[in-house]
């Protein structure tokens, strides 16, 4: 009887150490640039993963590693989109099905509704006050997934699935101050969702290089001032 006791309570003991494991890490609500691109119609999610949207969408101008490496700079604001998006910032909840979905609509981003067959970038700035390789990340998604950190891709997921929280578990190296992070998910039909999340004390910002901007509440003036340029 008391064997049994004790294992019970070392079985307790060890699914609350995993579940405190699993919740511990914050998922990134942002602040996020977004950019959504066309995928072929009933072809998006996993048979697109590897297609680089943002080039076939700016017709060879920009591509997804030049993103990936820059993050948005006054350069890649220049660049035309197809359907004339442009890049916006979001926030996107932590928890839901469809977050992505719910989330363009909030900032107007897209023909609006519920959208298939698209991918979505997002890209953020993630400042760490110490260089430090191999720390751990995780996604979840709804459909494919695709991540790169300062230009390199760190994951890769071509798959069909729905999300509501973290599911793969990949590695990111960090250099000391400023990272660019680049986050596209594919999506097929149903639900469009994101979750990402790095075990590291991050501050997230979008003062990327080459565009000197404020925080949050002034980029929109700075981005107003660009778009007037050109």
């Amino acid at each position: 009887m008391k064997s049994r006791i004790l294992i019970m309570a070392v079985c307790a003991i060890g699914f609350l150490f995993i579940a405190q494991f699993a919740t511990a890490l914050d998922k990134i609500e942002g602040p996020w640039m977004w950019m959504i691109t066309e995928s072929p119609a009933g072809g998006g999610g996993a048979a697109v993963t590897d297609d680089d949207g943002i080039k076939d969408a700016t017709k060879g101008k920009l591509t997804e590693e030049d993103v990936a490496k820059e993050g948005i700079t006054d350069k890649v604001l220049k660049v035309k989109f197809a359907e004339n998006y442009e890049w916006t910032e979001g926030e996107i909840s932590a928890v839901g099905g469809n977050n992505i979905n719910d989330m363009l609509i909030k900032i107007k981003l897209g023909p609006g509704g519920d959208v298939n067959d698209h991918c979505s970038y997002s890209v953020i700035n993630a400042v760490s006050k110490v260089k430090k390789g191999g720390v751990e990340a995780r996604v979840g998604s709804d459909d494919s997934v695709k991540v790169w950190m300062n230009g390199d891709e760190v994951h890769s997921n071509p798959v069909n699935r729905g999300a509501g929280d973290f599911q793969d578990t990949f590695k990111v190296d960090l250099n000391k101050g400023d990272n660019v992070f680049m986050v596209k998910v594919c999506e097929r039909g149903g639900g469009w969702s994101m979750f990402v999340g790095i075990d590291a004390p991050l501050e997230y910002n979008l003062k990327f290089k080459g565009l000197p901007v404020e925080p949050a509440g002034k980029l929109a003036t700075q981005w107003s001032a660009v778009k007037s340029s050109y």
